[in-house]
């Protein structure tokens, strides 16, 4: 089912994280990270003091998506992208949006594919047939939220956001839930770390090429819970 699909792409993924800095313009090597903030929260906000309080953090834009009857898609959209970087981020929420569309219709929309691409492209045909395959779908809500721009270099960036899954039901193909759900369906496994690398082709779209995850007991994945 879906763990086989995701363990067996973590570990692929896992393996060539590395690599991806070089294939992405070394862009994890050169740009300074910004912290990661725990519960998706601005920087800004935990540093406290009478600065923090006189100017509230802007608002994140948060953007449901009905992708097929009974599954949506809620991502949290940054307030105040910095600039070029909208672009970037959209990437990545548009294939995780789209994913969870291929699902939803049981294989029939493979829109999902034209924001990725090697080794990415394999790893999310994988994550999606782990439900097609098994003749399985999904009903619920699934969040993507707290995404921000981890590093950019030339046509190379990682992006970094969190995930949570504790709203989804994994269902029959005719929309019924299935009587043992998985564990990623449940605390703490459903709340997870996520990071894409992406790169800007020839055309000036930004794809996914890479995708890579932070489960719990990861500290990563901890900080994401809400």
């Amino acid at each position: 089912m879906r763990d086989t699909a995701r363990a067996a792409a973590t570990a692929a993924i896992t393996m060539v994280a590395v690599a991806a800095c070089t294939a992405l313009a070394a862009a994890c090597s050169t740009a300074p990270e910004r912290e990661f903030t725990p519960a998706g929260a601005a920087a800004g906000d935990r540093a406290g003091g009478a600065a923090g309080e006189a100017a509230a953090a802007p608002v994140p834009t948060v953007a449901t998506t009905t992708v097929a009857p009974g599954l949506r898609v809620q991502v949290e959209w940054p307030a105040v992208p910095e600039p070029g970087q909208a672009a970037i981020i959209k990437a990545f929420g548009d294939v995780y949006t789209r994913q969870w569309r291929a699902v939803g219709t049981l294989g029939a929309d493979t829109s999902y594919l034209d924001g990725v691409e090697e080794p990415a492209s394999r790893d999310a045909y994988t994550w999606v047939n782990g439900f097609v395959g098994e003749g399985l779908s999904a009903r619920g809500v699934a969040r993507l939220y707290a995404l921000r721009v981890a590093s950019v270099s030339g046509p190379g960036a990682e992006v970094d956001g969190c995930v949570d899954e504790s709203g989804v039901r994994v269902t029959d193909e005719k929309g019924t839930p299935v009587a043992r759900q998985p564990d990623w369906t449940k605390p703490p496994k459903s709340t997870y770390f996520q990071a894409a690398g992406v790169r800007r082709g020839d055309d000036g779209t930004w794809r996914v090429k890479l995708l890579r995850h932070a489960a719990y007991p990861d500290e990563r994945a901890k900080e994401c819970v809400r």
